[in-house]
């Protein structure tokens, strides 16, 4: 969390930066974020591609105006959703997810590298949509690269991703039923 606060401080530029890193040309916004939090430290690889894909979905602009990206909306919601928590219009029928749950099956299957590649291409489909103001649980995200293996991190992504899908289906559903 305090990762994501700090980055939306940062200017357009730095941020910019940060989005574009790579493991072979590391932003300096970075390195002051490794030099501030010691868990950072300990796992430079990881935070590293948790830091581009925080960059990602942080708002662009103004740093003045912008919010911290860190909310409790779950990373499996904000991938069925797109980040747009009115996604679901019952009256258009059947949703559909904005991350299809084949991508999703996917990126749960996924370990390291392929998990990175595949998180950092949704956060990028995601920011494209993602509604100003609400943000992502960003320990969902540090937790989706730190833990790939980990059935708790895993199981809670599927969990709330086919939550928010499943429920929307069912509010269409509903709707088509009554009238």
């Amino acid at each position: 969390m305090a990762a994501a606060a700090h980055l939306a401080t940062l200017s357009p530029g730095a941020l910019a930066e940060l989005r574009r890193m790579a493991e072979d040309d590391v932003a300096p916004a970075f390195w002051r974020l490794v030099a501030r939090h010691d868990a950072i430290r300990a796992r430079e690889d990881e935070w590293m591609h948790i830091v581009r894909i925080l960059a990602i979905l942080t708002p662009k602009g103004d740093p003045d105006k912008r919010t911290s990206l860190h909310s409790d909306r779950r990373l499996g919601t904000v991938l069925c959703d797109g980040g747009d928590p009115s996604w679901a219009d019952p009256k258009l029928g059947e949703p559909r997810p904005a991350y299809s749950a084949t991508r999703f099956d996917k990126l749960l299957a996924s370990r390291d590298p392929q998990r990175t590649v595949l998180l950092t291409r949704a956060a990028r489909m995601v920011a494209k949509a993602m509604v100003a103001g609400t943000g992502v649980n960003v320990r969902d995200i540090a937790f989706a690269i730190l833990y790939p293996d980990s059935a708790k991190v895993n199981n809670a992504l599927a969990r709330s991703y086919y939550s928010r899908l499943d429920g929307a289906a069912g509010r269409a559903s509903n709707q088509e039923d009554s009238a």
